[in-house]
């Protein structure tokens, strides 16, 4: 059945704004509502749910025009949203003369330190009077607020959480690309900063189209007031009464095919190739149409679009292991096979436009996401249609197959979509088991730096919020932080990506970590693709779709300085060398078929499962004789280190259908003594499989 997406139009108003801009009024309404918030000394959550195309960006940053001493922080998941973003404001936002806007990504404040400039120094100098806004990934805020940068000066660190607190208007983007430890993370740097300088009007904007309710539940615990736009946005029209400028269609009619697909088997490649004939129809109708296929899988994006040129397409790639250095050429080929890293920074406008779209979607944000990359209004004609096919669930075409629409807005589509979706694990119980341990560390952090500590108003004011948002006892939660801390299982939670991967980039190089955490990457070589064959990727992918050889680190670096230039390779160096990864290879070639991975337990596996533990002598094994080889050379001392783990006594396909596991949850296959198939998570994974598992128990 196909779907018919109406036009999204939206009335422009004549009332003064940015340049000669005239605003669509969720952008006039989120600016007043911004400037309420910074002026009351009141912290407020603005959340504006404008779609795809409507905006949001000025919405966002327009009051730096015309509040001269308002200074913004943007979050953003990604660093292509970053770059976007950044470009975005500094085209169409007219900031003071010396004024200055700040990218914080690794390679972009790499690039911009200053000779023997530490980091430390590089921040504080980058957060300024100057600066008056700062584009940043939440890793920064985990750094800082955790204090996890080294300096020999002792109040240096602790000094740049206050320099940030100083940037009143902060900006979070894109919620569908985080998980729920993430969200919980943003909600609680929200609450610490809220607490740590209770007089502070803040505006905390959430521009997003795609909601989290887990998000709102903690904010409305967190007692910050919550307003809406779109709600207000008619009571301005009907007090204002604003003369309108004209009607912008912003977002083009389509036509929406959606596809019974099983995710879990990531074979979607398959199941578009299966289906091709009605691309072939499509395109002998509309032959200079473009296209753009979606998917979340790096190799099926690649052999999908090793077919594709096969068949004669000229086809691009733009994805993680592809040369990012000419995405922009890979973009503008009549097809283009990409994965998520598109999802958000890339406006397919101009010689990039596309007509049609192929995606795949494992929730309700991506799918709305990703529907928004076509259709923008910014096409210079009406013609090809635009056409778009969705894989995604059965239970998600079923559900939205059963209202039998013909036709629809995108609003209807969101809610039914978002609907749809709901039968996944929101993993909830992750918040009420291990959600307030972040917060019971910054307590902690703060209470070093109160000169008073008993009675004292803002540690009082954090041990409330964390029962607040939780809703166990400040002492309990205290006890669970401190016996994990003990036990060196806390790591993974704090840090936002849930990997530990950060924090031997920032200590001292003097300072030995004993950081025994699984890291799942590795570094390789990759001799199939010449022109930029360093590579760092996920284990499950490079194992079982590659042919591999691992090396020891020492030949890779050699191999690796041969292709760098001088000018970088003290960058590059000092990269692998802080980068902890499950090991060092060379790719050879693509396996014909994929190899199965699994970890092997231990004998007295059955001792440890259904909880978080740490755990010695787990092996990675393959059915492949050869790879199987290399393995056991890897891991010829497995006793030597220790992993966070949750396992349970049973198999992966079980686990994902009793505890409706997302398809993009990192569950591995393990396997006992006995040759029984379990299933094993690692890291910050395994709290999440830990807390659903507990829940799941007390129902059955």
């Amino acid at each position: 059945m196909t779907i018919h997406l109406k036009e999204a139009t939206a009335y422009t108003y004549d009332v003064p704004f940015l340049k000669e801009i005239q605003p669509y009024a969720h952008q006039v309404v989120q600016s007043q509502m911004i400037k309420e918030a910074v002026t009351s000394n009141k912290p407020t959550i603005i959340w504006n749910q404008a779609m795809t195309g409507a905006g949001k960006t000025l919405a966002n940053y327009s009051l730096l025009t015309h509040m001269p001493k308002i200074r913004a922080l943007g979050m953003y998941p990604v660093n292509e949203l970053i770059k976007d973003q950044y470009q975005s404001v500094k085209d169409s936002v007219e900031l003071g003369k010396w004024d200055e806007v700040a990218i914080w990504t690794a390679e972009e404040m790499r690039g911009e330190r200053k000779p023997g400039e530490s980091k430390v120094d590089q921040i504080r100098r980058m957060t300024s009077s100057f600066y008056r806004s700062i584009f940043t990934n939440p890793d920064h805020l985990m750094l800082i607020s955790q204090e996890r940068f080294f300096s020999y000066k002792k109040g240096d660190v602790p000094e740049l959480l206050y320099r940030l607190a100083d940037y009143h208007l902060q900006i979070f983007d894109e919620f569908h690309l985080y998980d729920i430890a993430q969200v919980n993370f943003l909600a609680q740097w929200m609450a610490l900063i809220t607490s740590l300088f209770p007089s502070r009007g803040y505006a905390f904007v959430l521009s997003s189209a795609t909601p989290r309710v887990e998000f709102f539940q903690l904010a409305k615990r967190m007692g910050i007031q919550i307003r809406n736009v779109q709600e207000e946005v008619d009571r301005w029209l009907e007090e204002e009464r604003p003369r309108v400028y004209e009607e912008r269609v912003y977002l083009e009619p389509l036509s929406l095919d959606l596809c019974s697909t099983n995710l879990h088997r990531w074979n979607t490649s398959e199941r578009i190739l299966e289906q091709w004939e009605e691309q072939v129809e499509y395109l002998r109708k509309w032959p200079t149409a473009k296209g753009i296929i979606i998917l979340d899988s790096i190799h099926e994006a690649q052999m999908l679009a090793h077919t594709l040129r096969q068949k004669g397409y000229d086809v691009g790639e733009v994805h993680g292991l592809s040369d990012r250095t000419n995405s922009r050429i890979a973009l503008a080929k009549p097809i283009t096979v990409a994965t998520a890293t598109i999802e958000v920074g890339v406006d397919f406008k101009g010689d990039i436009h596309k007509d049609f779209l192929i995606f795949e979607s494992r929730n309700a944000g991506s799918f709305m996401q990703r529907l928004g990359r076509v259709g923008r209004g910014s096409r210079r004609l009406p013609e090809p249609p635009i056409k778009v096919w969705a894989h995604v669930p059965s239970h998600v075409k079923e559900c939205i197959d059963m209202d039998e629409w013909s036709e629809m807005t995108r609003q209807d589509l969101k809610r039914v979509v978002m609907d749809s979706y709901q039968r996944y694990q929101d993993f909830y119980p992750f918040l009420e088991k291990v959600g307030g341990m972040n917060l019971v560390h910054g307590y902690y952090l703060a209470k070093r730096h109160q000169l008073e500590t008993a009675n004292n108003p803002i540690l009082e004011s954090l041990k409330t919020i964390v029962e607040k948002m939780y809703g166990l006892g400040f002492e309990e939660q205290n006890r669970q932080y401190q016996t994990w801390k003990k036990l060196r299982m806390i790591e993974p939670i704090l840090s936002f990506r849930g990997q530990n991967s950060l924090e031997n980039q920032v200590l001292h190089p003097d300072q030995e970590e004993r950081l025994d955490t699984f890291y799942p990457d590795i570094w390789f070589w990759d001799e199939t693709e010449p022109k930029m064959p360093i590579k760092k990727y996920d284990f499950r992918h490079v194992l079982s779709r590659k042919r591999v050889r691992f090396e020891p680190k020492e030949v890779f670096l050699a191999k690796a300085k041969g292709f760098i230039s001088a000018e970088e390779w003290s960058d590059w160096k000092k990269k692998f060398e802080n980068d902890r990864v499950l090991g060092y290879a060379t790719v050879m070639g693509i396996r014909d078929k994929p190899a199965k991975l699994y970890w092997k337990l231990p004998p007295n596996a059955h001792l440890y499962t259904e909880k978080v533990v740490r755990m010695k002598r787990l092996q990675l094994l393959s059915d492949d004789p050869g790879l199987n080889e290399q393995l056991s050379d890897l891991f010829s001392n497995p006793a030597s280190t220790s992993w966070i783990v949750t396992i349970l006594k049973i198999s992966t396909g079980e686990a994902n259908d009793r505890l409706k596991l997302p398809p993009m949850f990192r569950l591995h296959t393990a396997q006992t003594v006995q040759k029984a198939d379990w299933c094993i998570a690692f890291n910050v994974d395994a709290f999440k499989l830990w807390s659903v598992w507990s829940q799941e128990s007390v129902v059955y």
